[in-house]
């Protein structure tokens, strides 16, 4: 590998031990000088084989670096499919990783090492379950604070008592705060009750006001080298026994009712999602809008690893919990925004990736969506079906008449001129080829298979 073969990644830079670098289309890990004797320190203990063996941390095999000027050794680790990040995950989501990131310190601890960081980036998803890719954050343990305790509890369990406590949707502020929330702030925005709820009160409210009266390098109300273990099981435990938020959702009732749909629509939608998927074979889809996952259940039976995304949090949560427990799941459900996706973020909006900066997909789905972007979102057409043309090579599309009942909840307004069958096929033949169209049984309804235009990418 020459040092012209490869692309660093903009936003790994933080850490002296090492560099993440993108390599004929792999991402491996650069080991510097700084880094490597702690490297090797760590895979000779056998803490590297124990967390690989148990699904916490990911594995990797080396690969000699040519070029000695970027540094030692140069790691290839298991490749993750679909980048994620924490203002994108469910209640659960947040909780699974700051559990797997807690379960990692304890088993470190025990061979005489720490994790030097406790980044909620430092957690990736394989479909529905979550693993640490950091394998250059252990370093070994010689007593005293953990230096990450602060950053842990900004992260994590600052992020997960406020969704608790005030909204599932908290968050999605973590796309501002991208080294999450300070402390004070979580402590002020906590309810008066919050101050009866053990953990909060000693990781948050306490916490917050050691670091306001006595500001140090750790900010540890715990410090000592004895009380360590202690405060890692105790942040476990507050992160274990809390309770989820309260559902605010809308839309979770929507496939349970299915109000708009006869039982033969029902049953004739969902062979035709069937039939369209297979026929497709996609190894990527994307599911817009996918509510409780329905649908995204039948692209993943095909094989297909799915990326359910819907703005409603309980939804998603619903969704993950379904899936977390399958040993073969093969979806990953996100809560976002179609109407306001998840931009470049960080200096130089280099930190995080937008959604049309990763992996396109293979086939989108967008069933029961279209409606709500051009009716409540009031987005022209032509504007949507450039944006699904950027998201993937074929989309699948359901088209909802204006007769339809679904509109009339929606709006009472009739000046969509576009929101018409012509308007609608004129509208996304500037971007794509029919493939396919389906009516649906005893329905209006109908689904569009489109293929990207080779110049609209």
């Amino acid at each position: 590998m020459s040092k012209a073969s490869l692309r660093l990644i903009p936003s790994s830079y933080r850490d002296p031990a090492g560099f993440v670098v993108y390599d004929s289309g792999v991402f491996k890990r650069v080991v510097t000088s700084r880094g490597l004797k702690d490297y090797r320190e760590f895979i000779k203990s056998g803490l590297y084989e124990d967390l690989v063996s148990c699904d916490l941390l990911i594995s990797h095999y080396e690969e000699p670096l040519a070029n000695s000027a970027l540094g030692e050794l140069l790691l290839v680790p298991e490749q993750i499919p679909f980048i994620s990040y924490p203002f994108e995950w469910s209640f659960d989501e947040l909780r699974d990783a700051a559990l797997v990131t807690l379960k990692i310190q304890q088993r470190a601890l025990a061979r005489g090492f720490m994790l030097k960081d406790a980044s909620a980036y430092n957690v990736q998803f394989l479909a529905s379950r979550p693993v640490f890719i950091d394998t250059l954050s252990f370093t070994r343990y010689e007593g005293g604070p953990w230096p990450a305790y602060e950053q842990f509890c900004r992260h994590f369990l600052g992020p997960l008592f406020l969704m608790r406590y005030r909204s599932p949707d908290a968050a999605r502020f973590l796309k501002v705060e991208l080294d999450g929330f300070r402390l004070e702030r979580v402590s002020r925005s906590l309810p008066l009750r919050s101050w009866l709820n053990g953990g909060a009160l000693l990781h948050i409210h306490l916490h917050a006001r050691a670091l306001r009266h006595k500001p140090q390098a750790g900010g540890e109300p715990l410090g000592s080298n004895a009380h360590l273990p202690q405060l890692i099981a105790s942040l476990r435990r507050t992160i274990e026994n809390m309770p989820r938020p309260a559902a605010e959702a809308h839309w979770t009732g929507y496939y349970s009712e299915w109000r708009f749909y006869s039982p033969a629509a029902r049953e004739s939608k969902r062979e035709l999602v069937q039939e369209l998927v297979y026929r497709v074979k996609p190894n990527l889809v994307y599911d817009l809008g996918a509510n409780t996952g329905l649908f995204t259940r039948e692209a993943a039976a095909a094989g297909a690893l799915c990326i359910a995304f819907d703005k409603d949090a309980d939804c998603v949560n619903r969704l993950y919990l379904e899936e977390r427990s399958k040993s073969d799941s093969l979806i990953l459900p996100l809560v976002m925004d179609l109407e306001n996706p998840s931009p470049p973020l960080g200096f130089g909006l280099n930190s995080t990736m937008s959604l049309l900066e990763r992996p396109q997909a293979d086939l989108v789905m967008c069933l029961g969506l279209l409606h709500h972007l051009r009716v409540s979102g009031n987005l022209p057409m032509v504007r949507i079906a450039h944006f699904l043309a950027r998201l993937g090579r074929k989309l699948l599309i359901e088209f909802i008449p204006p007769s339809d009942p679904a509109i009339m909840t929606l709006s009472r307004r009739s000046d969509f001129d576009d929101f018409n069958v012509a308007g609608f096929l004129k509208a996304f033949s500037s971007r794509f080829r029919l493939e396919a169209t389906r009516p649906l049984a005893c329905s209006q309804r109908v689904l569009y298979l489109f293929e990207r235009l080779p110049c609209s990418a």
